[in-house]
């Protein structure tokens, strides 16, 4: 009998094909296309995530849909750990958004299980707006609420 904590052999098969499947989509995404269109004109919550490399120390750019509720920003990614982005937000703790308003310098705060996580997946859901990504993530929700890494981004305030 298995112990309550474990999952089935089928749900372990089905995370690691959502897994795969997100790999695959995120691998295809035009970013260079993506980057010049985003300057051109608005598409939709589409910003760039200036983040510290853990290991290299480097500034990492990456495009991320910014759910905003209310006055609170966040950002997340279906794959959760398994995207490097996340594992530098992780790490450092902070970022800079840059939108088309300017940069802002951010602390990154991971949500744990909860309303508040729930409510940022629910949003950044809603916040895809190409008919695939949409269809994909509606598909997903399951996966994305189990696997997922969603950050609350809070402005850091100058002292």
């Amino acid at each position: 009998m298995q112990a309550a904590s474990q999952t089935s052999p089928r749900s372990d098969a089905a995370q690691g094909a959502w897994a795969r499947v997100f790999r695959v989509f995120f691998a295809l995404v035009p970013t260079r296309a993506v980057r010049a269109m985003r300057k051109a004109v608005q598409i939709g919550p589409i910003e760039e995530l200036v983040i510290v490399g853990r290991r290299s120390g480097q500034d990492r750019r990456v495009l991320i849909v910014l759910a905003q509720v209310g006055s609170l920003w966040y950002v997340g990614h279906p794959n959760g750990d398994s995207a490097n982005w996340v594992l530098n937000l992780i790490a450092a703790g902070r970022a800079r958004v840059i939108t088309r308003a300017g940069a802002t310098a951010v602390r990154a705060v991971l949500l744990g299980p909860g309303e508040e996580r729930d409510i940022a997946i629910r949003q950044h859901t809603s916040q895809q707006k190409a008919l695939p990504t949409r269809l994909l993530y509606r598909a997903a929700r399951t996966y994305i609420t189990s696997a997922g890494a969603f950050f609350r981004l809070e402005p850091e305030t100058e002292k």
